[in-house]
């Protein structure tokens, strides 16, 4: 069953709660090798540190894609009622929104997007691409020949392709 967008919030925090416990405990750890003369706590201070400015980033990241959200409690009934959910893109498309949870969170705003497009690669690799209004593209979906992943790359197709169409109708 899909994770409604509560849950993917949830698992977020839950694995940076985790990631944090462990950098304390590295920083902690290195402190006490260095009170007692083990230089190997270099070694520890330095991996706790390239941890901790990793996880100040990764939440930097995501409070950005979530400051593209314009209302948060509306974003989220579409991301739990949308009819366009595939999970092994890791890729959501409601009535507003692409979302792309894997391989972390990225929250595109269809309003933004000028067009959409296909990039092949021969017969080997697809890539479905959302192009913003300043011509940056933004790859949303990607499968490759003989994976588990070319229905619903075409289903991802199709769903952005009727948005677009919707809309230069309206």
């Amino acid at each position: 069953m899909p994770k409604t967008f509560s849950e993917i919030l949830s698992d977020i925090n839950n694995k940076s709660k985790t990631s944090l416990l462990i950098c304390v405990t590295m920083l902690i750890a290195a402190a006490v090798m260095l009170l007692t003369q083990h230089s190997i706590g270099w070694l520890f201070a330095i991996m706790g540190a390239i941890l901790a400015a990793s996880l100040y980033s990764k939440h930097q990241r995501t409070q950005k894609e979530l400051s593209k959200v314009h209302d948060f409690n509306s974003f989220c009934s579409q991301y739990d009622s949308a009819g366009t959910k595939l999970e092994l893109l890791g890729l959501t498309i409601t009535d507003e929104y692409a979302v792309v949870t894997l391989p972390y969170l990225q929250i595109y705003p269809l309003d933004d997007m000028e067009k959409f497009e296909v990039g092949l690669q021969g017969d080997i690799r697809k890539v479905l691409f959302l192009t913003d209004k300043s011509g940056k593209r933004h790859k949303i979906a990607e499968t490759q020949k003989g994976d588990a992943l070319q229905k619903e790359f075409d289903r991802a197709y199709e769903a952005v392709r009727a948005y677009f169409n919707s809309g230069q109708e309206a």
